[in-house]
């Protein structure tokens, strides 16, 4: 199991296997490149199933949406939750239709009814938004009274407010930063960053949604929690 070859590799337990595994380090880039042996999950995905095992051990018993899923956290929680249904945006089909198992929805402006959803996921999505305040007013209102969001991002402690990097302006998308791209499930031309979240962070989504927000960090390599930005956000609903 373990790859000889490579010096930081390490035995440990997967929370997505729900198995003994190694983790191996394929590059330096731990957040991409620190992976499970058996199912290729990185720390970022792993990170997110013990936040919820934690703060929301029923999750399985939950009802709970995934915007954007990808990878083996999202497959994990398919296959576990009895009420999980996912979404991704689709240009090509109205808001509410499906295309195969996944319902096209726009993150800025969802068709689901207020207070659906006991939990709602999204992984690395927030700093590809165009309008996340929309965003996570939406989410702030698709959820029920006690209802959370849990999420990850790229998380800059460094900046004390949040870089804007790119805007809509008459239909057109206009790079306010030099462009980059993250990988897209559904878009082999990626997923342009929009924002560079920083510390602000908090403040900017109970403006938006009146959600508060508390971050969760364990490392553990024993757990393949070793990375940067291993960080998870909780934002949660008050029940009145």
């Amino acid at each position: 199991m373990e790859d000889n070859s490579n010096p930081k590799a390490n035995q440990g337990y997967c929370v997505i296997c729900n198995k003994e595994t190694c983790f191996n380090e394929y590059g330096p880039w731990k957040r991409d490149d620190y992976r499970c042996h058996l199912c290729n999950s990185t720390p970022r995905q792993r990170a997110l199933i013990d936040a919820l095992n934690l703060f929301y051990a029923e999750w399985p018993n939950m009802v709970m949406h995934e915007s954007s899923p990808c990878g083996p956290s999202s497959d994990f929680l398919r296959a576990r939750c009895k009420s999980y249904t996912a979404s991704h945006y689709f240009k090509d089909i109205p808001a509410g239709q499906y295309k195969g198992i996944y319902r096209c929805e726009n993150l800025e402006k969802m068709t689901f009814p207020s207070s659906s959803f006991d939990l709602f996921i999204t992984q690395d999505v927030f700093e590809h938004v165009m309008c996340p305040d929309a965003a996570f007013a939406e989410i702030g209102r698709v959820l029920k009274p006690s209802g959370a969001h849990v999420f990850t991002l790229p998380w800059y402690k460094d900046k004390n407010k949040s870089t804007k990097r790119a805007c809509m302006e008459k239909g057109e998308i206009v790079n306010l930063e030099p462009p980059i791209y993250h990988g897209n499930p559904i878009d082999k031309t990626g997923a342009l960053v929009t924002y560079d979240f920083g510390m602000d962070l908090f403040d900017y989504i109970v403006k938006s949604s009146g959600l508060n927000t508390i971050v969760y960090l364990h490392e553990d390599r024993n757990l393949g929690l070793d990375a940067e930005y291993l960080e998870v956000f909780i934002s949660y609903k008050s029940v009145s």
